[in-house]
């Protein structure tokens, strides 16, 4: 009991030599310089590479680019009978050749197009929005989407030359974008003839 307390005290009680010795060690590193190993660089020059993830793009077959398939594509399986003897198969997409109406070309378009991008169109408000927004519907290319969808664009710059030009030559453009469809055709507002002999708009 007594040698345990001698060595408590002798360990909390420090001698007087030994904190002067650490006192002037900790003065001489405070006064020298620090050294790094290794030198951190710049916060502005440190570039980090994150690589995303890759996602694997279907290949689409060049059928499908030719007319209005709305994404659609030939797929392939199995055909799985009761023996589970499996026979490879495929499956087509319901193609239709149809003639679809164009409000800016003001003509019937024959396609090939899927049933799916027949409900599409009627949904996307006509052919020529679902040419124009649709992404299935690439600018470039050769199909017949690309084509008529270039001959719409065409169509409606050179509206719009009209329309500056007209404005420039002070005429009234209210009914330019007023179009009143009748049937399938565009009818132009015309002037009615009254009894009088003047005309009515």
């Amino acid at each position: 009991m007594l040698q345990r307390f001698a060595f408590s005290s002798i360990r909390r009680s420090a001698p007087s030599w030994l904190t002067a010795c650490s006192t002037v060690v900790s003065s001489t590193l405070a006064g020298m310089p620090t050294k790094t190993l290794m030198p951190t660089p710049p916060s502005s020059t440190i570039n980090v590479n994150i690589q995303q993830p890759q996602t694997a793009v279907r290949t689409r077959s060049s059928r499908s680019f030719r007319g209005l398939y709305d994404g659609k594509d030939v797929s392939f399986g199995n055909n799985v009978p009761f023996s589970m003897k499996k026979t490879r198969r495929r499956w087509n997409p319901n193609v239709q050749e149809k003639r679809v109406y164009s409000e800016v070309l003001d003509e019937m378009v024959p396609f090939h197009l899927t049933t799916s991008a027949l409900r599409t169109i009627d949904k996307m408000g006509g052919l020529d929005q679902y040419l124009l927004k649709s992404r299935h519907v690439s600018t470039k290319g050769r199909g017949e989407g690309q084509r008529t969808r270039n001959r719409i664009v065409q169509k409606m710059k050179h509206r719009k030359e009209l329309k500056k030009q007209a404005i420039a030559r002070g005429e009234s453009v209210e009914d330019w974008d007023k179009i009143v469809l009748v049937g399938k055709k565009i009818k132009q507002p015309s002037a009615s003839v009254s009894e009088d002999g003047e005309e009515k708009s």
